[in-house]
């Protein structure tokens, strides 16, 4: 039995598990050892594979090779094709991926997904999260185990994998994207960690050994917050005096816990931003399109939203209009004489014979920014274009006429929006 075999093997030995097991395939050198060792042991072995359909007859080789070696070790193939509506991002291909695990747990009554994750993967995910901001929890880089997933060959390098390919005589395929660098893990794989290694040559192993420090420090970062939060956790709310009298680091675990389930992005100034308003302020942050935290009688909660919260508001003339927790001012005015485009106030003309209304942002919607003539543009492509952070794209306020963005509050307008005459309207969100 070779040592990566007897790798695997002990590791289904040490965490108990049983037939059947799904193995992710996607064709590529790490899943194809991963499932033909598997197929070596004792078990029941069922080869998963998600043809994303993005890659036309590349992505349909991929699903050919997927089964073929599966018939050819003898296991069990079962693929599904993602709908072609799926938004073509890593961060949707990655939640479509695990939809797709569960669901092939649920079908096959399997509790165990074999996933071929290996030492570099580590390495470049934790870089990853470094560059782009992460805490302590995003160090533990990718865990060996978490609930139904197993990555039994996270401590060997994609060197070792490729060697027992080539001793083993397996065929296995590359996939065309994983060359372009307009992804970032490829341009970190690529690009920046043998640039690393330029410094330290033992990088990949320091990094991965980061990982694993991290994961210790983090078991006692849990035990510390597990007693800060008998203290102040009372019914599901967090008692507003004993929350202030925490240390600094406490109150940001204690919201970065609080929020876990309810916020999407938890970078630190996120997180910060929450801590600073239950320091500061009373009343209502907005965490998502169905819930505020509320800082109120002594006591921080979670509220849901109104139902008519992510509704529309139909702007009938000057006055004050409400959405979310914000305020939104629009007075008729003279245009100024000198106006400064970065200012959170913004002049723009809106002819209230059509439909004009406060909201969020929706599917289809589209924006001609001021200065860019005949530019039409979807409004994702210009938020993303202006490096607007993601998790700051859904709480944007705009005004709008059907699909046609007017003005992106505290951003920019529309050219369809540009004031022509003597008088305007001036548009302010209201501190």
């Amino acid at each position: 039995m070779s040592d990566l075999v007897s790798l695997v093997d002990n590791y289904l030995k040490q965490n108990n598990i049983k037939s059947p097991v799904l193995s992710a395939l996607s064709g590529g050198v790490d899943s194809v050892v991963l499932t033909y060792i598997l197929s070596k042991l004792n078990l029941k072995v069922i080869a998963i594979h998600l043809n994303h359909n993005w890659r036309g007859e590349e992505s349909l080789r991929d699903e050919n090779f997927a089964r073929e070696f599966a018939d050819k070790i003898g296991v069990e193939f079962y693929c599904e094709k993602l709908s072609s509506k799926i938004n073509k991002t890593e961060l949707d291909a990655r939640q479509a991926r695990y939809d797709f695990f569960e669901k092939c747990c649920e079908k096959f009554a399997s509790n165990a997904v074999f996933l071929a994750h290996n030492k570099n993967d580590n390495a470049e995910t934790l870089l990853y999260r470094v560059i782009k901001g992460t805490g302590l929890k995003g160090l533990c880089s990718i865990p060996k185990n978490r609930d139904i997933y197993h990555r039994p060959l996270l401590d060997v390098s994609r060197e070792e994998i490729e060697k027992f390919a080539k001793d083993n005589s397996l065929d296995y395929i590359q996939d065309s994207s994983n060359d372009d660098v307009k992804y970032a893990r490829n341009l970190i794989r690529k690009q920046i960690l043998p640039e690393v290694k330029k410094i330290n040559q033992n990088a990949l192993n320091s990094l991965v050994n980061l990982a694993k420090l991290s994961n210790m420090h983090w078991d006692i970062v849990q035990n510390a917050l597990c007693e800060a939060k008998k203290e102040v956790f009372f019914d599901g709310r967090i008692n507003l005096e004993k929350f202030k009298a925490l240390s600094v680091g406490l109150k940001y675990e204690i919201i970065n816990d609080f929020l876990y389930q309810d916020l999407k992005y938890r970078d630190f100034e996120r997180i910060k931003s929450y801590v600073d308003f239950i320091e500061t302020k009373s009343g209502r942050k907005s965490i998502n399109s169905e819930l505020f935290l509320e800082v109120s009688c002594g006591w921080i909660t979670k509220v849901k939203k109104e139902q008519n919260q992510r509704c529309e508001v139909e702007i009938l003339g000057e006055g004050e209009y409400s959405l979310l927790d914000k305020k939104v001012s629009i007075k008729k005015v003279n245009p100024p004489k000198k106006y400064n485009p970065k200012s959170n106030e913004k002049y723009v003309n809106l002819d209230f014979s059509s439909k004009i209304v406060l909201r969020t942002r929706k599917d289809g919607d589209v924006f001609s920014p001021f200065g860019l003539k005949g530019h039409k543009l979807k409004l994702k492509d210009y938020l993303i274009n202006e490096k607007i952070p993601r998790q700051k794209r859904d709480n944007l306020l705009l005004l709008a006429c059907g699909s046609e963005v007017l003005c992106i509050l505290g951003y920019q307008i529309s050219s369809k929006a540009k004031v022509v005459s003597d008088v305007c309207y001036k548009v302010e969100i209201l501190e």
